[in-house]
């Protein structure tokens, strides 16, 4: 559900939570980032930086240059000013994918399971093409960054385009850098080399983060994507991830970025997806 009034929430000495809901809906997340937008336009005074998550918004503040529950004030009479959520700053990119690629074939090989994207099918009774197909037919809405530097969590804005499936039981102990994955019903990629238990679908083309970045998309700590981006997944073959990625290590990649405005009214009014159970 989607609360009458904001919860707020103290995340330690100087975070405080801003929660909207208890769902997994893209509706809370709009609100999300709509306050996002606000405070980072007003900038109120001790407020330091804000972390916006799928449901709640973190506000990083200066305890000695304003006091919790003056800052749950000063939030509460913001958000009363806010009105319905029309529209939100929002990029639109295509990320290039090998799905059913050989890095996932061997990973389910090493730790002797089905190779993923096989499982992901029979999940969602669809054959590997299939899946592919309703994974490359919609944009993705970027929920949140975070847990490792450049990780991201997206949800499909077609509902129909939905796919579900579990994360491993036990997490291996290496995922290669760039993998697609799944789990529950959020897409996100692997940034590095890292463990992990979401299913394999693919592996990118392209970094989604740069530590030290040597592609102009890139900001200064590195990072490509941020909440309320919407991407596209593209499906490429062995030669043409191969061609993607040598332009890549170059730092001759175009990426492809466009700044734009969702219209969040018309997605709600339209194509609001029901509330799901949060991923397992």
């Amino acid at each position: 559900m989607i609360y009458d009034e904001p919860v707020f929430r103290p995340l330690g000495d100087r975070y405080l939570g801003v929660e909207f809901g208890d769902e997994a809906t893209l509706a809370l997340n709009f609100k999300v980032l709509t306050l996002e937008e606000l405070l980072l336009a007003e900038r109120p005074a001790g407020v330091l930086d804000v972390i916006p998550s799928l449901r709640q918004l973190a506000v990083v503040f200066d305890p000695d240059v304003i006091a919790r529950a003056k800052l749950e004030s000063e939030l509460a009479e913001l958000i009363e000013g806010l009105e319905d959520v029309d529209s939100i700053p929002s990029r639109r990119l295509r990320l290039p994918c090998w799905y059913d690629d050989p890095w996932g074939a061997e990973i389910a090989r090493r730790y002797g399971v089905q190779k993923n994207i096989e499982f992901v099918a029979e999940q969602n009774g669809l054959t590997v093409e299939e899946v592919i197909e309703r994974h490359t037919g919609t944009d993705f809405w970027t929920v949140c960054v975070g847990f490792t530097p450049g990780c991201y969590f997206s949800f499909p804005l077609d509902p129909t385009k939905r796919l579900v499936a579990p994360k491993w039981r036990t997490p291996r102990d290496y995922t290669p850098a760039r993998m697609l994955a799944l789990a529950g019903f959020s897409t996100g990629a692997y940034p590095v080399a890292s463990p992990g238990g979401y299913q394999l679908l693919g592996r990118l083309a392209v970094d989604i983060y740069e530590p030290v970045p040597r592609n102009r998309a890139f900001p200064e700590d590195g990072v490509l994507l941020r909440a309320g981006d919407r991407i596209r997944y593209v499906a490429v073959g062995p030669l043409e991830y191969d061609e993607i990625w040598t332009a890549v290590e170059a730092g001759e990649y175009e990426y492809d970025i466009v700044e734009e405005h969702f219209d969040v009214k018309a997605y709600l009014a339209g194509d609001a997806p029901a509330p799901i159970e949060e991923p397992v």
